[in-house]
């Protein structure tokens, strides 16, 4: 089991933020059971893997190893969270689409639209890891590249650093496009509001998603798509601020009509202690 002396600070810090963005989305989950408010504490679930997954690839990177780099397997493993990382934030965007296609809405999307999600996910899923699967089958030779990430080094400034496989561009593609058009589809949605209350809390959900969307993009894709890995770990201490701003206006706002008992904040209580008690063995 990891430890706290065998990980970074950037790695621990992450778990944290992990655990706290995790209790969001399973607040969301359990006080509302609309369409809706699930649909978004999904996407909240998705962006708390997507850190998770950044936390692994940290501690992977920071356990000790002979020599002045880590070793393969430690390569070869942090290679594979760092595609979770690509994965869960493509995955993220998805669901934040179908989220605002849901938001303000009392009828469900059709089977047919949420069957379009699912299989645009599962395709996505197929794509970032196909060299995996297909050595996991004996069929490795078949792909002689990764498809989003090749591999992965720790540059000469000692940060976690990785090269980019050849269809990265699709990485790009998809996931700017499914957060503008979720952006997008908030706004029309506050534009075309005439409900006051509705359209002031339309405006805050777009205010929302937009504070969450722009640190990941700008530390977590642009930066490392230019050779800027040292500032990685700071879009997911982004998302500590997002969740505050998020549950800020949930109770301000009353977005979502989600309740906040008790008895999820002892259940917050109880993950938090699991957390700490993680790192004290």
């Amino acid at each position: 089991m990891f430890s706290m002396f065998s990980m970074s600070t950037y790695a621990v810090s992450t778990f944290f933020v992990a655990v706290v963005v995790y209790n969001l989305a399973f607040m969301i989950w359990l006080g509302s059971r609309e369409h809706s408010p699930r649909a978004f504490s999904v996407s909240v679930g998705m962006l708390a893997t997507w850190i998770l997954c950044g936390g692994f690839a940290y501690a992977l990177a920071g356990l000790p190893s002979a020599g002045s780099t880590f070793n393969m397997n430690n390569r070869e493993l942090a290679a594979v969270f760092i595609r979770g990382c690509y994965l869960f934030g493509t995955l993220l965007g998805l669901s934040i689409f179908y989220f605002s296609l849901t938001y303000l809405n009392k009828n469900k999307p059709s089977f047919l639209i949420k069957e379009l999600f699912i299989l645009g996910g599962f395709l996505v899923a197929c794509l970032y890891y196909l060299k995996d699967i297909f050595t996991l089958i004996g069929w490795g030779n078949l792909i002689p590249e990764q498809t989003i990430i090749s591999d992965v080094f720790i540059n000469m400034n000692g940060y976690l650093g990785w090269h980019f496989g050849n269809m990265y561009i699709f990485f790009d593609a998809i996931f700017f496009s499914v957060f503008s058009f979720a952006l997008a589809t908030l706004w029309q949605k506050y534009s075309l509001q005439v409900d006051t209350i509705l359209r002031k809390q339309a405006l805050s959900m777009f205010l929302v998603v937009a504070v969450g969307f722009f640190p990941g993009a700008i530390f977590n894709t642009i930066f490392p798509g230019i050779g800027i890995f040292g500032f990685f770990w700071l879009g997911f201490m982004s998302s500590f601020g997002w969740v505050s701003i998020m549950a800020y206006s949930i109770l301000k706002q009353n977005q979502m009509n989600v309740m906040m008992v008790t008895n999820e904040l002892l259940v917050v209580a109880l993950i938090l202690l699991m957390f700490i008690g993680m790192f004290a063995v």
